[in-house]
């Protein structure tokens, strides 16, 4: 199974649309995990319209987004539990340490907010966070990533060039 993941596209304001090859990369997986900070619904529409989409609600997400989508959700893909939260909640604190504490017996942990791009085995489980591929701050580049799963798990962020 291949997994996209993205998260704070902040859209619109960061930028007016999902860049063209982030959309073409999504076009080629079976499934969509945004860790929130779509902002407004009118974009998760435009994922889902690509594959399947598993998405939390972020703290910059619009009212309507933020009373239809869950704060943090876990599911099973490829047999493998996977859990997914925009990762606000942990401020001031331990990211790492609040999130193997709130989804300790996860297999992959998705997380976003801090717009920098993690991909970390500890303990034999994922701690992912794909950056942003429209509003990469003060990373040097704007990033999205992909999981595969098959026997083992499979994580790597990938860099989205500047189009010419």
């Amino acid at each position: 199974m291949k997994i996209g993941v993205i998260s704070d596209t902040h859209l619109p304001g960061a930028d007016q649309d999902f860049p063209k090859k982030l959309i073409e990369e999504l076009k080629n997986v079976d499934l969509i995990i945004h860790a929130g900070d779509h902002c407004e619904l009118r974009f998760l529409n435009k994922l889902k319209s690509i594959a399947e989409v598993k998405t939390v609600a972020g703290n910059r997400d619009s009212y309507q987004l933020q009373q239809k989508l869950k704060d943090k959700i876990t599911f099973e893909a490829a047999g493998r539990k996977i859990s997914v939260i925009h990762g606000h909640q942990f401020r001031g604190r331990n990211i790492l340490q609040g999130l193997n504490y709130s989804f300790g017996d996860s297999d992959i942990i998705v997380f976003g907010h801090t717009h920098r791009p993690f991909n970390e085995k500890v303990s034999d489980k994922l701690f992912f966070n794909p950056g942003s591929p429209t509003d990469k701050r003060l990373e040097k580049n704007y990033t999205f990533g992909i999981i595969e799963i098959d026997e083992e798990i499979k994580a790597e962020i990938k860099i989205l060039k500047e189009e010419s």
